[in-house]
């Protein structure tokens, strides 16, 4: 059977009347970190960490699909490579299983653009027979791919992301898996508060696995997260949907 789409009015009126009556909210659609919230809506992301700085901007036509625009900002921990990529993204709904009082759903997004990139320490000849270290500067086509998967009730929360850029000169991945309670069950109006332990593996611009952990908020419409990773560096992500 279809899912049955509805508007952000419907879907707010919805959600609170689902919330209410005790059953499960069906929230995550308009709260959860994803690429699209519901039918007719505006999404912005802004995250950023030590070496990763993110800016997405999408609008989703219907309920199962966005498009927009993706600005991400890599560099090594040493600061010897960065890259800065744009990329025009579109995400899909691949499935969304409701259950009584759970939910999953599985994403994936595809975006094309142009990247400028940097490398510091690349060997170049001088004068015939003297080597130096220089800096390579690179502009080139780019393309992107992610993919992830949630599971979540009301107090639990699970999720596994897949996030891929790739140049022809370029590769990098990081695989982010994410485990968050919640003390209570909120409602929409109020103030959710989620404590998220996250495990990211990266791969390409750096080769390396870290531990962290966070705080979420979010009520209504805007969305909140501050923590730290393991070497103590801290990370952030704000998010609104209007």
């Amino acid at each position: 059977m279809r899912p049955i789409q509805f508007s952000r009015s419907a879907v707010r009126l919805a959600v609170s009347t689902c919330v209410v009556s005790g059953g499960l909210a069906t929230l995550p659609l308009a709260v959860s970190a994803k690429p699209i919230a519901f039918s007719e809506a505006v999404t912005v992301m802004h995250e950023r960490e030590f070496n990763m700085r993110a800016t997405e901007v999408y609008y989703a036509p219907k309920h199962w699909w966005s498009l927009g625009i993706a600005d991400m900002q890599m560099n090594s921990d040493d600061k010897k490579r960065y890259m800065d990529a744009s990329f025009a993204q579109v995400n899909f709904l691949v499935k969304r299983w409701n259950m009584p009082n759970a939910q999953g759903n599985l994403f994936a997004s595809a975006g094309y653009g142009w990247a400028y990139s940097t490398k510091e320490g690349v060997m170049g000849l001088a004068h015939p027979g003297h080597m130096v270290a220089q800096t390579a500067r690179y502009s080139e086509s780019a393309r992107r791919f992610v993919l992830q998967g949630d599971y979540e009730t009301r107090q639990f929360y699970s999720s596994f992301k897949m996030d891929v850029h790739q140049t022809p000169l370029f590769f990098d991945r990081t695989d982010t898996a994410q485990l968050g309670f919640s003390p209570v069950a909120h409602d929409y109006e109020d103030l959710a508060v989620w404590f998220v332990a996250q495990v990211k593996k990266y791969r390409g611009m750096n080769d390396k696995t870290e531990a962290g952990a966070f705080v979420r908020l979010f009520k209504k419409n805007v969305w909140v997260e501050i923590g730290m990773t393991e070497s103590r560096k801290s990370q952030m992500m704000l998010m609104i949907n209007y």
